[in-house]
């Protein structure tokens, strides 16, 4: 073999050799290489890889979430506050809790990382309409928090909230439901907590709304409906318990059970009461009601109104309230719903929670 033609072939061999380790570089580091990428690629690649069994991998599915974030991809952002918080808010649901549980280990806790992050989000995702309602529940933990920036952190916090519960997050609805309960604005808990109650998932809801009807929070003692929510309690007390023993069983339902049991006790009292006839009469117009009662010549016992901020109840200043009613006055869906309240705490003041009355409207 010529000379030219060796020379030819070692050439030939030392290119192939440069060919080959690039191949092999290029398979092993293909994972770093996204040329072509969107802000979403380096997202979804990044949560598969932080959770590699790799290391270097792992530091690379990190890299790709820090890019996503940056090019301002709001899931990015909140998987990295999410794990530079670390401990999140109780009742936050993470949107990928197994990517969560990889970040963890990798990054440090960092609360000034976390808000900021929070805050780009937030400032992007505020201006859409949030599909998902785990995000207006998230983004109203972390504003309550302080995770998030706000001049009236628990008016944004309950805007945040009731966004949720009105898209049919069930927690959502709980908190609001306590919430309203903490305040003693039963009415408003109500609403919530029945929903809440009816979904099954917990007895806590149907026992506090079996309560407001027996003990007449909200303006409305009704032992027959204390009885149906506590019933409702029984129910979901028995689904959630239904795989544990006997004993177990029998003892998760010791509560609910003595509640119906009190409650039916009442009602049979109530039942031997004789009732007393209560009549009221109302004047002004659709918008403005001013309720009489024949018992109080005096003077109305108070007014329902109709304003451009919503319906409101107020028993008038010189009746003398009951205990067990914590104000005079309230907001309410509809004109007869507020009615309905002012005579029940009108009553319950006057006559006292054990008396029967039947109230008859004259025309």
């Amino acid at each position: 073999m010529s000379l030219r033609k060796k020379i030819v072939l070692y050439v030939l061999l030392f290119v192939g050799c440069v060919v080959l380790v690039g191949a092999v570089a290029l398979y092993n580091y293909s994972y770093k290489l996204c040329w072509k990428c969107s802000t979403q690629d380096y997202y979804e690649r990044g949560k598969d890889f932080v959770c590699s069994d790799k290391e270097e991998l792992r530091q690379t599915g990190l890299d790709f979430l820090l890019v996503a974030a940056d090019r301002q991809q709001s899931a990015a952002q909140i998987l990295l506050g999410e794990g530079y918080l670390g401990d999140l808010p109780e009742g936050y649901i993470s949107f990928d809790a197994t990517a969560l549980g990889c970040l963890i280990g990798q990054l440090p806790q960092d609360p000034t990382a976390a808000a900021r992050l929070f805050n780009q989000a937030y400032t992007t995702l505020r201006q859409q309409e949030l599909s998902d309602n785990r995000l207006p529940l998230n983004f109203g933990l972390l504003v309550e928090n302080g995770m998030i920036a706000s001049d009236n952190p628990h008016q944004d916090a309950h805007t945040l909230y009731l966004q949720a519960a009105k898209q049919g997050n069930y927690a959502a609805m709980r908190s609001l439901g306590l919430k309203y309960h903490q305040k003693s604005d039963y009415v408003a808990a109500k609403k919530w907590l029945s929903l809440v109650a009816e979904a099954g998932k917990e007895t806590e809801p149907a026992l506090l709304l079996g309560d407001y009807f027996y003990y007449g929070k909200g303006g409305v003692l009704n032992y027959d409906k204390a009885i149906r929510w506590y019933r409702v309690a029984l129910k979901t007390q028995r689904t959630l318990w239904a795989s544990a023993s006997e004993e177990e069983r029998l003892a998760a339902e010791d509560v609910p059970m003595a509640r119906i049991e009190m409650a039916m006790r009442q009602l049979q009292k109530d039942c031997m009461r004789v009732p007393m006839t209560l009549h009221y009469r109302i004047s002004g117009n659709a918008s403005r009601y001013t309720v009489h009662t024949e018992d109080r010549p005096e003077g109305p016992i108070g007014i329902v109104e109709k304003t451009d901020e919503g319906i409101k109840a107020q028993i008038d200043n010189r009746i003398t309230l009951a205990r067990s009613i914590p104000t005079r006055s309230k907001s309410f869906q509809s004109m007869n719903d507020g009615m309905e309240w002012m005579l029940h705490a009108y009553a319950r003041s006057r006559y006292g929670s054990s008396a029967k009355l039947n109230f008859i409207l004259e025309h």
